[in-house]
């Protein structure tokens, strides 16, 4: 037997796909393992009868450096690719629905004394964000306390809350401000401020002012074909045979300062290869189906705990006239106090081009999370009724689609350390291996880009 490649990668998910292109963009040998059929994690579209459904993540903001290099490597060049596309103007439009009514989220000082989302009282304690003091309590901090503290609690309720609920599906009482929404925590870290922090970032300011992969303004994208065109398009300029689908690993071992890894391929043949390193880039709650050693096994125990509450994505088309609602924006985020049934609301159609067929549009419906994970088994005219009370929608849909994630976002809560240490202790104990996803620094698809990217290029090093 020999080594077959310099490093074998678990998951063909976007961190994995980035990690194998910034490695073999340095010259060494790759070889990714998956046991889908196609590439991608959760980046997956569905085209159908001129609807495009995303079943996972819906956009990519472009805000850093290293990501536009990606696009560029792949074909998909923001100004110059026919594939990739730029959102709408009106996609900077954000609503947050208070009694049963969406109001759009404030945009400008003037905006912010006139809308009905925040209380007299609530705007002048934002207003004295810049006065409030550095956190000086023990432990962990909660986003919930985070903002009650900086921001007051009418802010929590109407803003940073909902806020929450559409990028963790979570609970802003359990979630470590410092590790979930870490640039918030750098802002008053290093400014005392997040309102002077951002103007500072804004101008390139102090001790995280400079940053030389930060593009401004950022810019959100998708692509005519749906967001598995990214993962697809990087698995296409990987070397042939690099990547393995359909196959399931057997066996993990670590021998004489190797990794050898058996697999069996989709017919059932049985193969065996030998790796100077291993990357283990697949979610978290599958961790532990793989056949690990049992000493990792044993120190990646804490990574058993951290939860990721079920989400599903409805995408329903609709005709246009049958909508009262203007659709002019992003999307709807919903107040708990509301008690929705629903988590937000992304008007996909009004975000993208080419997302329903003429004189249609598509809406794309969360639902579950930390707090009702019930609500993910919601049925189809449970999500139609709540639709006709916020939109007021009076057709039935021309488009379906349902996509249930069991396992959908890592939750960074407040015990997040502890799995952060069993990770590190793991990779300084077993020399080699290294895990990497959504569930370590960062959720979105920029951040897990640039930690694949990251992880690839210092392994190119050794």
């Amino acid at each position: 037997m020999k080594t077959t490649a310099h490093t074998a990668i678990l998951g063909s998910g976007i961190t994995g796909l980035c990690a194998a292109h910034a490695l073999q963009k340095s010259g060494k040998s790759i070889q990714i393992f998956d046991s889908h059929h196609q590439v991608g994690g959760a980046l997956q579209s569905t085209l159908d009868h001129d609807y495009l459904a995303e079943h996972g993540p819906n956009s990519l903001l472009v805000k850093d450096q290293r990501v536009a290099t990606l696009l560029n490597d792949v074909g998909l060049t923001i100004d110059h690719s026919e594939q990739t596309i730029i959102a709408r103007d009106e996609a900077k439009k954000r609503y947050i629905v208070q009694d049963g009514s969406p109001h759009a989220m404030p945009d400008s000082p003037l905006g912010m004394l006139r809308t009905p989302l925040f209380s007299t009282t609530g705007k002048l304690r934002f207003a004295l964000e810049p006065f409030i003091g550095r956190y000086t309590g023990e432990g962990e901090e909660s986003f919930a306390s985070f903002v009650r503290r900086r921001l007051g609690p009418d802010m929590l309720a109407s803003a940073a809350g909902p806020f929450v609920s559409g990028i963790y599906a979570g609970d802003p009482e359990n979630l470590s401000v410092r590790h979930a929404f870490p640039r918030l925590w750098n802002l008053e870290h290093h400014y005392g401020s997040f309102i002077l922090g951002a103007i500072a970032l804004q101008f390139g300011w102090g001790p995280i002012g400079k940053n030389p992969n930060r593009i401004s303004p950022a810019k959100m994208i998708s692509f005519q074909s749906g967001m598995h065109t990214l993962p697809q398009a990087i698995a296409d300029h990987l070397p042939p045979n690099a990547l393995s689908l359909n196959c399931q690993i057997t066996a993990i071992e670590r021998k004489d300062h190797r990794w050898h890894l058996t697999w069996t391929d989709a017919s059932g043949s049985s193969h065996i290869g030998i790796y100077q390193q291993l990357v283990v880039a697949i979610p978290h709650h599958k961790l532990p189906d793989l056949p690990l050693p049992a000493d990792i096994i044993e120190t990646l125990k804490p990574l058993t705990t951290l939860a990721s509450p079920p989400v599903t994505s409805l995408v329903l088309g609709f005709k246009r006239e049958d909508i009262a609602h203007p659709l002019d924006g992003f999307g709807m985020l919903i107040k708990r106090e509301e008690q929705s049934p629903l988590l937000g609301v992304l008007f996909s159609s009004s975000m993208f081009d080419d997302r329903a067929p003429d004189g249609h549009v598509t809406l794309t419906c969360m639902m579950g999370g930390t707090l009702n994970p019930r609500y993910a088994e919601n049925s189809d005219q449970v999500v139609l009724d709540e639709l006709n009370r916020l939109l007021g929608i009076s057709g039935q849909p021309t488009f379906r689609q349902r996509s249930p994630w069991k396992h959908a976002i890592p939750q960074c809560d407040l015990k997040y350390q502890r799995i952060i240490d069993a990770l590190e202790l793991c990779e300084n104990n077993n020399s080699g291996i290294y895990f990497a996803g959504n569930y370590r620094g960062g959720i979105s698809v920029g951040d897990c880009i640039v930690n694949g990217l990251e992880l690839g290029k210092s392994l190119s090093l050794s």
